[in-house]
């Protein structure tokens, strides 16, 4: 790294409907940098990077990189500074191979045919500089997603990016997976490529990055080098708070009654003798390798995936014509892990993506009582701490955080039997995931049976009464919460 300042913002500030969300950022970063962006969910971390990349306008202040002023609101201009960012959905064509997405718009051509082997040297090339092995001719909708956010990597670097902007690059990889990101990672700092990393994983941050820089409600609170800072004091500084005690406590299921039961369930290519009873009372975590079948299994539960043998039943009764409207008529809700694309509307209203599963509740006559509707609304809007600016604000413009506390609210004004959440703390800052643990644990002392996938180790050993991982679309081991150990999950998720 060298000690040099590659990139400075000056008192940068941002307003939306006359809601300030960034205030007064001034910070720089060196030439081979890598520097972590830490913050809660709605924190401005995304609309800061926005601002640097050129999507929106900052209302004050500049952007210069290399010493030149950057024209405010010109993501062209910014790329051909050579500044990218790699956004969480990764923008790849997954219809094309691997050297059509790396070299897309930069291929080597002659009189507008392009040479096949110029191209291919050049991806090659490309890919061996920071060690990633991939097969060029391979399709990208073939290809793990690790190996996908190696193709975006790989993708900048054709277009010499000199600062990398990576947006929660490791917030749907499995322990491995995120493993090989770092890595490569690495290899970019060597070759004195700036870095700035946006995480919520905080041991992530630690391990790669040089300095943090702490945002909170659009204040930048500090910017410190990793080695004069704690794990502990950078969630502190996040979060305004002490997470001593990060998971709720266990008081013990005092709800023995089975509520569920799946009998020798198979799902044609998902599932395989499928055998283990759901409590009233209980958080059940469903644990394993990224792709084993913990999905498949909550969507057989909700009706998504038909059942190709065996049996469902509910109250000791057998369910049969399982669907998804069947299932919320019985109480069983589900939410996805894909919550931007299968739970909200994105480009509709806070109000109406809570109120749509309850419509019926506000009918009057002929019409809707939007007076009790709103009631309601704010209730559920203050209850779960949603951030917002107020109900009619888009779904879109909220963070992850508070889309996720959205979905939550849309389906606890309902009191569901059971409850099913995959992946629910996925890509949340961590004072959000304690509101959530926090929630769950006390839906359970109500009685609702919780079932939840969860890829994060200590979030299936802190949070759940009882974890069972799966292992190519079987279940591999059922543990309870006293038997449990990050060990004897690991053999289980391998098949052992």
């Amino acid at each position: 790294m060298e000690n040099q300042a590659i990139l400075e913002l000056k008192n940068i500030s941002k307003s939306f409907s006359g809601v300030t969300v960034l205030k007064n950022i001034t910070m720089s970063l060196n030439k081979g940098e890598v520097r972590g962006l830490v913050g809660e969910n709605g924190a401005g971390k995304s609309t800061l990077n926005k601002i640097i990349c050129g999507v929106y306008k900052n209302d004050t202040g500049s952007v210069s990189f290399k010493g030149k002023l950057l024209p405010k609101g010109n993501p062209i201009a910014v790329k051909e500074a050579k500044i990218f960012m790699i956004p969480q959905d990764l923008g790849l064509m997954e219809n094309l191979s691997v050297m059509q997405n790396v070299l897309l718009g930069r291929e080597f051509t002659k009189f507008g045919f392009i040479n096949l082997k110029k191209s291919r040297d050049l991806c090659k090339k490309i890919l061996d500089d920071i060690e990633i092995k991939l097969d060029l001719d391979a399709i990208v909708s073939d290809l793990t997603i690790d190996q996908r956010q190696f193709v975006a990597i790989a993708r900048v670097l054709s277009a010499n990016a000199d600062l990398i902007i990576m947006d929660e690059p490791s917030s749907t990889l499995s322990k491995s997976e995120v493993k090989n990101l770092l890595n490569i990672i690495k290899n970019l700092k060597k070759k004195n490529i700036t870095i700035i990393y946006v995480s919520h994983k905080i041991d992530e941050i630690f391990e790669i990055a040089d300095s943090i820089t702490i945002l909170k409600d659009g204040n930048l609170i500090d910017t410190v080098s990793v080695e004069n800072i704690t794990k502990d004091e950078v969630i502190n500084k996040m979060v305004g708070r002490q997470l001593s005690n990060v998971f709720p406590q266990k008081k013990g299921n005092k709800h023995t009654e089975q509520i569920m039961s799946l009998t020798e369930v198979n799902v044609k290519g998902h599932l395989n003798d499928i055998n283990f009873d759901i409590n009233k009372g209980e958080i059940l975590g469903i644990g394993g390798l990224v792709g084993m079948g913990q999905s498949s299994l909550l969507n057989t539960i909700f009706g998504i995936l038909k059942v190709s043998s065996g049996s469902i039943s509910f109250k000791n009764k057998p369910l049969n014509n399982i669907k998804p409207s069947n299932s919320i008529k019985k109480g069983v809700y589900y939410i996805s892990s894909d919550r931007s694309n299968e739970m909200l509307f994105m480009c509709r209203s806070v109000k109406e993506n809570i109120s749509i599963a309850t419509l019926k509740d506000y009918r009057k006559f002929f019409s809707i009582n939007t007076i009790l509707e709103n009631k309601i609304i704010d209730k559920k809007i203050k209850e779960f701490n949603i951030a917002l600016f107020n109900r009619e604000q888009e779904s879109r413009f909220l963070s992850g955080g508070n889309q996720q506390k959205t979905v939550l609210a849309r389906w606890l004004i309902h009191k569901p039997e059971i409850f099913l959440l995959d992946e629910p703390t996925q890509g949340i800052d961590v004072g959000t995931k304690q509101d959530i643990y926090n929630t769950l644990r006390n839906l359970a002392n109500e009685g609702m049976a919780i079932v939840v996938v969860l890829s994060d180790m200590i979030e299936l050993l802190g949070l759940c009464d009882r974890v069972l991982v799966m292992y190519e679309g079987s279940i591999s081991k059922i543990f309870s919460s006293q038997e449990a150990t990050e060990e004897k999950i690991m053999l289980a998720a391998s098949g052992k």
